[in-house]
C-alpha cells in the first residue's frame, strides 16, 4: 500500500481526529461504517481498493484502526511514517513473543 487519501465531502472529521488520537483503538467493519455513516459494504469496497488503512485477521476479517482511517480520509495519513514507527516501537519483539501472546488471547 502507498500513501493513500479519500475526500469526503461535508465531513468534519476535526473533532474525531482529536478524540482518537489520545486513545488508539481497531475497529470492525460495522463499527468504521457507523462512525462514518456509510454502509459496511462501503468500507469493504474502500479496503478491496486499498483506500484506507486495514489490518487483515488470519480469520479473513478485518479491523481498521480508527485514528488512521480518520487520517486516511482527511488525506493526510502517512502509512510509510506508521510502519517505521512500528517497526521501531517493536523491533524487540519476536515472533515466538507475538504467537504466545496470540494464543493468550484465544
Amino acid at each position: 500500500m502507498t500513501k493513500m487519501s479519500a475526500i469526503v465531502v461535508g465531513v468534519d472529521l476535526s473533532d474525531r481526529m482529536t478524540v482518537t488520537a489520545s486513545r488508539p483503538q481497531l475497529l470492525t467493519v460495522s463499527q468504521a461504517a457507523e462512525l462514518l455513516k456509510v454502509s459496511d459494504r462501503t468500507i469493504r469496497r474502500w479496503i478491496e481498493a486499498q483506500k484506507v488503512p486495514y489490518l487483515k485477521l488470519p480469520s479473513g476479517g478485518y479491523r481498521i484502526p480508527q485514528a488512521s482511517l480518520l487520517a486516511s480520509l482527511s488525506g493526510n495519513y502517512d502509512l510509510a511514517g506508521e510502519i517505521a514507527a512500528l517497526d521501531e516501537r517493536f523491533a524487540g519483539v519476536t515472533d515466538e513473543q507475538v504467537q504466545a501472546a496470540l494464543a493468550h488471547s484465544k
